[in-house]
């Protein structure tokens, strides 16, 4: 008769044995997650570090750029003196070297008006 008799589904529930959770395994559980919590903090932590040896580098690139700033416009003022005193220097030299010729052609006519005088 037991080949008429079909077997149920929930007679072998009550065969396999129940192992309640060990501490230990619950624990394991709880790893990855600790394990990521961590990994977020020590990233978090490693960011603030490099933005903050980052800053100073940022402020001092910011106060270099405003000194070359103000060099550049500096040397472009030298270099507008350096013009107008090169332009003054040329046209002193123009009127020296008039006034040297001027000075020449007064001493001849000097020299002339004192033979002149000699020779009566």
């Amino acid at each position: 008769m037991t080949l008429f008799r079909r077997k149920s589904e929930t007679r072998d529930l009550s065969n396999d044995a129940f192992v309640l959770a060990t501490e230990k395994q619950q624990r394991r559980n709880w790893t990855p997650l600790l394990l990521i919590v961590l990994i977020g903090i020590v990233g978090y932590a490693g960011l603030q570090h490099f933005e903050a040896q980052l800053t100073p580098a940022t402020d001092r690139v910011a106060e270099l750029e405003r000194e070359n700033a103000k060099l550049r416009d500096e040397l472009e003022l030298q270099r507008m003196n350096l013009s107008v005193e090169q332009a003054t220097r040329a046209e002193l030299e123009k009127e020296l070297s008039a006034r040297s010729a001027e000075l020449n052609r007064l001493g001849d006519e000097l020299a002339l008006f004192k033979n002149a005088q000699k020779k009566p």
